[in-house]
């Protein structure tokens, strides 16, 4: 794999408890389950919003992260992200269900991973018609739980739940080329 430069970008997995509806048989139920999303935080401040509690307007302010899904160098410019895409995340108790992670080289069969690759279908920049021309293919940064690899595709997902019987299911999954995947590294 060739040199590529370190992605700055702080790598976030934040997780949320939920309901999900389940299929039990003929019936469908509701069970407790607990959501997990992997990104990048991309910016922080102080939210203010003002409520009405019946005797007047309140200002609260809360702490803010925002979280964008993945990251995308053009040749000779600098890290972006598609600011269409990024979350915000709102308020004590949503920042506490985070945990920054680390990046260390591959190590087998790890769930968590950070790869790189060319991508043609980044689509977040806007430019001229002659800068559009200039460009090759970006590459991406995307990070998340790898499924595996097969028929030379890598699997991530950005996305898991987690349900209270033990049952895991993913979402947002991209297949990757092998061949395009330029860095794969695991996050703890």
């Amino acid at each position: 794999m060739q040199e590529i430069p370190a992605n700055k970008f702080k790598v976030i997995e934040m997780w949320k408890d939920t309901m999900v509806t389940i299929k039990d048989g003929d019936e469908k139920k509701r069970i407790d389950a607990v959501r997990y999303q992997i990104g990048y935080k991309v910016g922080e401040g102080r939210a203010t919003r003002f409520v009405d509690h019946g005797n007047g307007m309140h200002e609260i302010t809360e702490r803010t992260f925002y979280f964008a899904p993945s990251i995308h160098k053009m040749m000779e410019e600098p890290f972006h992200y598609d600011g269409s895409s990024v979350e915000q995340i709102i308020g004590e108790a949503q920042t506490e269900n985070t945990k920054e992670l680390g990046r260390v080289d591959f190590c087998g069969d790890h769930e968590l991973v950070e790869i790189s690759f060319e991508s043609p279908g980044v689509e977040c920049c806007a430019m001229t018609k002659e800068e559009a021309d200039k460009h090759g293919v970006p590459l991406q940064f995307l990070s998340g739980y790898l499924l595996g690899k097969s028929d030379n595709m890598l699997k991530v997902a950005l996305t898991k739940t987690v349900v209270d019987n033990g049952v895991v299911y993913y979402e947002n999954i991209h297949v990757v080329p092998e061949s395009s995947v330029k860095t794969l590294q695991c996050l703890e």
